[in-house]
């Protein structure tokens, strides 16, 4: 009995962040307007500092990948994430060894982070970087079942992330 209520509650969490995916895009005008246009210009701006996010010898990098359609939720995911990096490794990100980057994979240039990290939604991605190529990275699978949870979230974020420095990354 007690597998069969895990099953069904792994279903619920399963459908719930299928649902709350589907609700984010589906609450976007899916006509491109001046305010759309507007954040993929500053995402584009960014791309060039994507690109050479990964220059530096010895580091991790720390991605939130979304598109253009983007709902509370999504900005939640990307919000409490950066914050807690900056809150809790403001001194590893002064010495060069922790990096945080928002990246639309819709900007042109940016389309095969898709392929490279299998994403399907927005996701923060871990990326260990060692003499100029990535070495491994990690999907934060969790963000979804935890971002309504933001204490568990932050939590989440900071015990991946001090995994990762600490070489305990996967």
């Amino acid at each position: 009995m007690k597998s069969v209520n895990k099953y069904f509650f792994g279903l619920l969490v399963s459908l719930f962040a299928l649902s709350t995916v589907l609700v984010c895009h589906a609450s976007q005008p899916q006509t491109r307007n001046e305010s759309a246009t507007n954040q993929t210009a500053v995402a584009a701006e960014k791309t060039d500092t994507v690109k050479t996010s990964v220059q530096s010898n010895n580091k991790l990098v720390v991605y939130y990948f979304h598109g253009n359609a983007r709902c509370p939720t999504c900005y939640k995911l990307e919000n409490y994430a950066k914050s807690e990096m900056e809150s809790c490794f403001a001194d590893v990100i002064k010495k060069g060894k922790l990096e945080w980057r928002t990246v639309n994979v819709e900007v042109p240039g940016n389309e095969h982070f898709n392929d490279d990290y299998k994403l399907y939604t927005k996701s923060v991605i871990i990326s260990t970087v060692k003499d100029n190529k990535e070495l491994s990275w990690k999907n934060l699978d969790k963000i979804w079942q935890l971002v309504h949870e933001e204490s568990k979230y932050r939590e989440y974020i900071r015990n991946e992330v001090k995994a990762c420095l600490d070489g305990k990354c996967l």
